[in-house]
């Protein structure tokens, strides 16, 4: 009995012993995951990791098919003005939700007067065997007297209306009606054209979309507001002459010298006489136009010897001519930075002259999601660029404390550019 009891004693602490030292052995090894580390302890078996929270990795966030189309600008070989072909007829908007065609039935001398759209529809229905299946609830009242026809037109003005839309499956003879569409926008055979489409889109405040560039397709949803802005918009695109494209690069600059910011005044010696065109200050900042000498090449070597100059973001976006524009500077983005929430909405007027070469009109507008934070209305002629310079760094940090310094600034650099639109004879 003694035996057994010093055994099991002994064993007890040899247990003991080695938990201890395979708690001493292991060791803390820090993890990188979207660029925020995490501790792990690793022993001599399995890592032990944290739970994080369930969400996208950002590699895959951050993957994009535009990416490559928007987000390079080839300063070296930029053309002032080029052509793009148009066809009118492949550029059309089709709802594609709307399910079977509606029995063939007549309506005679159909009346309501405030009453929502769904039970408007019950009474019109009620003896076909149709069921009317609405899915946001509460529809708009509305109102109308004799109303007669084939049932797909009454039902297409009724639903027009009450601002809703219905599809129809005849298997189940079930009417549905939603306050949103989906769509499909059938767009050119072009690349310039697809992304103008888009830019304009998202100008008019339309974002959730996605694009099949094998088909040359624009998908969304929407409710009436957004059909009738994209029906503006193709119709716009249908008559346009030219398209305005601007390349844009924005700069986080770091003055070496914590005391100094940068002498944006040494540019009238650094530059030839002319070069600097126009100046206008904004709520922050300055705007200036300048000639097209003035690149980016040119603006690195003017800044080399007073500043660190880092690339935050670079690209392109197109609109029709005096039709708002948006560039979101996260979409191409080199990584996620303090600037990353900045937009840069443009809208702009060409006037054309016998040679093609007129002027620009352009009001150009930096937001965020607080607000805006400066407006710049610039003209210049075809070549120049526009320089935006003196938005402090600090305007996007949140907190009270930062490192970023007091006299690091966000300069942009915008050069724009026309396409002129030819349309096929056939399409006039």
């Amino acid at each position: 009995m003694k035996l057994k009891k010093f055994i099991y004693i002994v064993s007890l602490i040899f247990m003991s012993s080695c938990s201890d030292d395979f708690g001493n052995n292991g060791m803390n090894v820090p993890y990188v995951v979207d660029n925020t580390s995490y501790d792990i302890k690793v022993n001599d078996y399995v890592p032990v990791f944290d739970k994080l929270p369930s969400r996208t990795l950002e590699n895959v966030e951050k993957f994009n098919l535009e990416t490559p189309l928007r987000c390079e600008v080839d300063w070296d070989s930029q053309s002032i003005i080029s052509v793009q072909p148009f066809a009118r007829r492949d550029f059309f908007l089709e709802r594609v939700d709307k399910g079977d065609n509606l029995p063939v039935l007549k309506v005679e001398n159909l009346s309501f007067e405030k009453q929502p759209v769904d039970e408007v529809l019950r009474t019109l229905l009620k003896n076909t065997g149709i069921q009317v299946y609405a899915t946001d609830g509460f529809y708009k009242k509305i109102s109308q007297s004799e109303i007669s026809g084939d049932l797909t037109k009454v039902v297409d003005l009724i639903t027009s209306l009450g601002n809703v839309y219905y599809s129809y499956d005849n298997r189940i003879k079930r009417l549905t009606l939603r306050k949103y569409a989906k769509w499909n926008l059938h767009v050119p055979l072009s690349t310039d054209v697809i992304l103008a489409m888009e830019d304009s889109l998202r100008g008019a405040d339309i974002d959730d979309i996605v694009v099949d560039w094998e088909d040359k397709v624009i998908i969304f949803e929407g409710d009436v507001v957004v059909e009738d802005k994209v029906r503006n918009i193709v119709n716009k695109f249908s008559i346009e002459n030219y398209l305005l494209a601007f390349d844009i690069d924005v700069y986080r600059v770091y003055p070496r010298a914590l005391d100094n910011s940068i002498i944006w005044m040494n540019i009238l010696e650094a530059f030839n006489t002319g070069s600097i065109k126009l100046s206008q200050k904004g709520v922050i900042g300055r705007a200036l136009v300048v000639s097209s000498n003035f690149n980016r090449d040119s603006l690195y070597e003017f800044l080399k010897p007073q500043a660190n100059t880092v690339l935050v973001s670079s690209g392109t976006f197109i609109t029709p001519d005096r039709w708002q524009g948006r560039f979101d500077i996260g979409r191409c983005g080199r990584e996620v930075r303090l600037e990353t929430d900045l937009n840069i909405l443009t809208q702009a007027q060409f006037y054309p002259n016998d040679k093609n070469v007129g002027k620009i009109d352009s009001t150009i507008v930096l937001r965020t999601s607080n607000g805006d934070i400066a407006k710049y209305t610039v003209p210049s002629r075809l070549g120049d660029n526009i320089l935006i310079i003196g938005i402090p760094t600090q305007y996007f940090v949140d907190g009270k404390e930062t490192i970023i310094p007091p006299n690091a600034e966000l300069v942009v650099l915008v050069s724009p550019r026309i396409i002129k639109i030819v349309h096929p004879l056939e399409d006039k």
